[in-house]
């Protein structure tokens, strides 16, 4: 294709200020004006190239840019370019298209009724099939059966019929009479109590007959396969034991093959394929594969007999029967059956499925439907539950990094590429899908690095946290320096002997990280020296050692590397700087140092950030131990001497961050002097270390220090850093916290399974660090949390309303301490 010479801005500027898009927020600013097309190839106003996996709308069976289509619309056009098929007039094409249609069609589909499209062939199926039972002397059959999650068009007549609440809300009332039924969807047997999907469905049937009345039902409509919900075929014998319980009952069926005709499957018709008869088929997408707006409703003669009697079938399109679509139709069919592309829908299908079957092996794919060339990924939190997972990220990533381009339902990647598409074509698709679900399972880089190339294994563990590469990069990074013989320590090494898989070869995703056991128990009496990566060399480095609070036995320890202080001290300065916490100016710590990681955190930042570091220090060890054996006075003695020691600093000193504990925090707030000193004085409170509510935090937020910004903080010394609370939280929600992903990531799980809990619901938090300095995965944290979706361009879970857990390891948990 040539570069078109083409004005792209005004285009897009003319495009946002007077088109309505179907489902594209009004605020939304980004155009991809398509101008030129060829084969599977689409080039846009800019003169990028893509490949069009999803054939347009399912419809671009023979490719783009077809000279022959041209030629056929034009050769129409020349001698009759439309002409109303209404009444008694017909033309030519559209006779030679009727017939063509019923050679093609399954027995018993004898008569054909024209339309501008698929939802209008929807509407004229479902008006037909009352007309019919009415003409009949049975007027009262006018209820409709359809199925949840079919799509038929948003007309109001196939809004109606389409199972997918999106289509109604807003829209109401939508047509009367209309009741949906659960479709088999074999994936998800959680959905049938137990039964056999087809059983199942066939009971619901009956019994949805018997409350209804059969001589109250019209029709039944649905999609041989479901199209849009998520390429899914049904059993074997489900739509056979439909058809004869409809036909028992005296209620007509209709098919809609939209999606499914001509070739999609590898078949001029799927019904055909499913060893199912209809009463009523209805098409349009592959009819003229886009070249004219068209469809027709193919019906069987038993119904056109009577819907065609007396004073005719009243109503239609002014479109039906357009004499250059109807060319334009007949010229369609016959490339598709000169080329042979019924069966390259197959051929090329089957070699795409099986490139794409592999990405099952990945935690977040449930899995991969393929018939023809109709494709779908299904993506699941769970693949033991099937508990969806958004894919909404996954076109706009796979068509910038690699120019191709797929759709999706909510949680379903679906392909349907132009039946005309190559093998080398095909593997362009599976490679650029693979590499976006492979970080997925992750999930993804961040936005702005979403068009630039995947950094190399052995650069991820240097990329700096605010720019990181994708978890899959990381984590193949890191598995070969904490395992490799040459650079991993001593403990991991020795460690490994006992795993029953190679961290190096199976551990790809963020999931792969529960294949570790839980080692920090181990990390209470091993020697720090067994710590460090054999890949830091033999010469001495700066080392710190820092250890947890010693809640559930001897503290346990981690080994601190410079490198590892460096880029989580400048992630940090860099969220900081995002959250508009000044820079210049001096902060004050009131925590626990010594081997801690909290304060030598904080005194970092501030040097970094050119102020001057003040500290008041805690032993929360021994807070734990007063509080322990029962001796609030001397607790509270302990207390008051800390906050002694902040207000000498804050009454003699320029301070404009205060960085403590949520408990302190409140403590401080108890002083009216302090309070003051906080509002008059400090820019910025930073709390971090344990929980803190709602009402708490909207108190002190509102009332106690209205002049100060309050910033939450939630991290962990085992996993080495941690991460700031979401931004945008209303007053009267919890905070919620998204780790620097993929260095930390989180799970929120019920401790007894191990598996994730819903979204919503309260589990215990696990979490991982994977970087160059310290591996320490799959880390049961002594906090429960609400699991959250991660924020956009995360991955992981986010976590809200943290609170320690009552007891941990069969110790009693000693909770506001920090």
């Amino acid at each position: 294709m040539a570069a078109p010479l083409v004005n792209a801005d005004a285009l897009v500027k003319t495009d946002r200020s007077r088109l309505i898009h179907p489902h594209l927020p009004g605020a939304a600013a980004d155009r991809i004006v398509m101008v030129e097309g060829s084969g599977c190839r689409l080039r846009d106003a800019h003169g990028r190239e893509y490949l069009d996996a999803t054939g347009g709308l399912m419809l671009a069976h023979v490719g783009h840019g077809r000279r022959e289509m041209v030629e056929a619309a034009a050769g129409q056009m020349a001698k009759l370019e439309y002409y109303s098929s209404f009444h008694e007039f017909t033309n030519e094409p559209s006779v030679n298209l009727a017939d063509r249609l019923i050679e093609l069609a399954p027995a018993p589909m004898e008569r054909v009724y024209f339309t501008s499209g698929g939802a209008e062939a929807v509407d004229a199926a479902l008006r037909m099939a009352r007309l019919y039972h009415h003409r009949l002397g049975r007027p009262e059959r006018t209820w409709v059966l359809a199925r949840h999650f079919g799509y038929h068009g948003v007309t109001y007549g196939g809004a109606a019929a389409t199972g997918m609440p999106m289509f109604h809300q807003g829209f109401g009332p939508m047509l009367p009479n209309v009741r949906h039924l659960t479709p088999p969807l074999p994936f998800h047997p959680e959905m049938y109590d137990g039964e056999d999907p087809t059983e199942y469905c066939l009971r619901e049937l009956r019994e949805t007959i018997d409350e209804i009345g059969a001589e109250n039902i019209a029709v039944m409509i649905g999609e041989p396969i479901l199209g849009v919900a998520g390429v899914v075929e049904p059993p074997a014998d489900y739509w056979p034991r439909v058809r004869e319980l409809l036909t028992a009952h005296g209620i007509l069926l209709i098919l809609d093959e939209v999606i499914t005709a001509f070739g999609r499957t590898g078949h001029w018709f799927t019904s055909g394929r499913l060893g199912v008869t209809p009463d009523f088929i209805v098409t349009a997408k592959g009819l003229t594969s886009g070249y004219f707006p068209m469809g027709a409703l193919l019906v069987a003669d038993h119904v056109a007999e009577v819907a065609t009697r007396d004073e005719g079938f009243l109503g239609g399109y002014t479109y039906s029967g357009h004499a250059t679509g109807c060319a334009v139709a007949l010229k369609n069919l016959e490339i598709l059956e000169r080329e042979n592309l019924l069966a390259a829908a197959v051929e090329v299908g089957d070699h795409l499925g099986a490139r794409l079957r592999r990405l099952e092996e990945l935690p977040v794919v449930g899995q991969v439907r393929q018939i023809g060339l109709m494709l779908g990924i299904e993506l699941t939190e769970d693949p033991a539950t099937g508990e969806p997972l958004s894919a909404d990220r996954v076109p706009p990533l796979v068509r910038e990094r690699a120019g191709v381009i797929v759709r999706n339902n909510p949680n379903t990647v679906l392909l349907s590429p132009p039946l005309v598409m190559t093998h080398d074509e095909a593997d362009r698709v599976a490679a650029a899908v693979t590499d976006v679900l492979t970080e997925f399972a992750a999930p993804k880089r961040r936005a702005h690095r979403a068009s630039a190339p995947a950094p190399s294994a052995p650069s991820a563990l240097d990329a700096p946290w605010g720019r990181p590469p994708t978890m899959p990069d990381l984590l193949a990074a890191a598995m070969e320096w904490h395992f490799g013989p040459e650079t991993g320590s001593r403990f991991w090494l020795e460690r490994a002997r006992t795993f029953d898989f190679d961290p190096r070869k199976d551990v790809r995703t963020e999931a792969d990280l529960a294949l570790f056991p839980n080692v920090v128990d181990e990390l209470r009496d091993a020697r720090v020296e067994d710590l460090v990566p054999r890949g830091y060399g033999d010469g001495p480095i700066p080392l710190d050692i820092f250890e947890s609070g010693g809640t559930t036995g001897a503290p346990k320890r981690v080994v601190w590397p410079p490198d590892l202080h460096e880029r989580l001290t400048s992630w940090h300065s860099e969220v900081l700087d995002d959250r508009g916490v000044p820079r210049g100016v001096n902060w004050l710590t009131i925590g626990p140092s010594g081997p801690h990681l909290f304060a030598p955190t904080s005194r970092t930042l501030a040097h970094l950030r050119g102020g001057i570091p003040f500290t008041v220090d805690l032993d929360p060890r021994w807070v734990k131990k007063c509080v322990g054996e029962g001796r609030a006075e001397e607790t509270k003695r302990y207390v008051e001497h800390v906050l002694d020691q902040v207000t000498a600093i804050l009454r003699s000193q320029d301070v404009g961050v205060v960085f403590t504990t949520p408990p302190l925090l409140e403590a401080l707030a108890g002083r009216e002097e302090l309070a003051e000193l906080i509002n008059r004085k400090v820019d910025t409170l930073i709390w971090g270390g344990s929980s803190m509510n709602v009402d708490t935090r909207t108190l002190l937020r509102t009332q106690v220090f209205p002049d100060a910004r309050l910033l939450g903080f939630y991290g962990s010394t085992m996993v080495g850093g941690g991460m700031y609370e979401r931004d945008g939280v209303g007053e009267h929600e919890p905070s919620v916290f998204d780790p620097p992903y993929p260095f930390i990531s989180m799970r929120v799980v019920d401790p007894d399974t191990g598996k994730p809990v819903p979204y919503g619901e309260r589990g215990q938090v696990v979490m991982n660090h994977v970087s160059r300095g310290l591996l320490l995965p799959n880390n049961l944290e002594r906090d429960t949390a609400l699991r959250l979706p991660a924020a956009e361009h995360s991955g992981g879970d986010a976590v809200a309303d943290i609170q320690p857990v009552r007891t941990f390891g069969g110790t009693t948990v000693i909770e506001g301490v920090y």
